[in-house]
């Protein structure tokens, strides 16, 4: 009878071992499959967004641009660019381009931070001045429908245009924002979100604010 049970019990981990090797090779598969279509509908919906936020631009990508953005994305998770409003450790500039017109130069980044159900995803246009041209939130899906998820409509993000890099914006509930004097108004229900939002914006900012500071400009 022990025999039996011992024979019972190898039989049943073969099994489940080839049931997992198949199922993981059966995943990877899929996943093969589908990772080239996800990056180009993800690198198409970041474009229309770069277009959307810089209009008439040409955006390239830049070496020197991308290494400085690299340094600068340690300092944030250092906490070194933190300020009275914000800590930046959550926040991630995912990449930065130069944008260049016929009236003169700037960038496009893509940005995350923490807000309430996961990463709140933002591209921004912004001057070579340091100021916000344009906003728009390309992934806000983790917050909540009909709170965080209004995140997305212009009608809110559009009061971020204007916010200046040698102005860190705060974010406030009374209804009283404006970027004239740095805050920015919650979305009501949702202020993880909008600060989540605010703390991106920040943060693209203070990356221009820096090149600036050492002297460089986008070409």
């Amino acid at each position: 009878m022990e025999n039996k049970s011992g024979s019972t019990l190898i039989h049943d981990a073969i099994a489940l071992f080839i049931i997992t090797l198949v199922a993981g090779v059966l995943l990877g598969a899929v996943y093969t499959i589908t990772k080239d279509p996800i990056e180009k509908a993800d690198e198409k919906t970041t474009n229309e967004a770069y277009a959307a936020v810089y209009k008439d631009a040409e955006f390239n990508a830049d070496d020197a641009l991308t290494k400085s953005l690299e340094s600068f994305q340690k300092d944030l998770t250092a906490g070194k660019a933190d300020d009275e409003n914000f800590s930046y450790t959550d926040v991630e500039l995912i990449e930065a381009r130069t944008a260049k017109t016929s009236d003169g130069n700037g960038y496009v980044l893509k940005a995350a931070a923490k807000g309430y159900g996961g990463n709140v995803i933002i591209a921004l246009g912004i001057s070579g001045e340091g100021k916000v041209l344009g906003i728009q939130i390309l992934d806000a899906s983790n917050e909540t429908p009909g709170l965080g998820q209004n995140s997305t409509k212009e009608e809110w993000n559009k009061q971020y245009i204007g916010a200046s890099s040698d102005k860190p914006l705060n974010v406030v509930k009374d209804g009283s924002g404006s970027t004239d004097n740095g805050t920015i108004n919650a979305i009501s229900g949702a202020t993880i979100t909008s600060k989540a939002v605010t703390r991106a914006v920040n943060a693209s900012l203070k990356f221009v604010g820096s090149m600036a500071a050492d002297g460089s400009t986008a070409n």
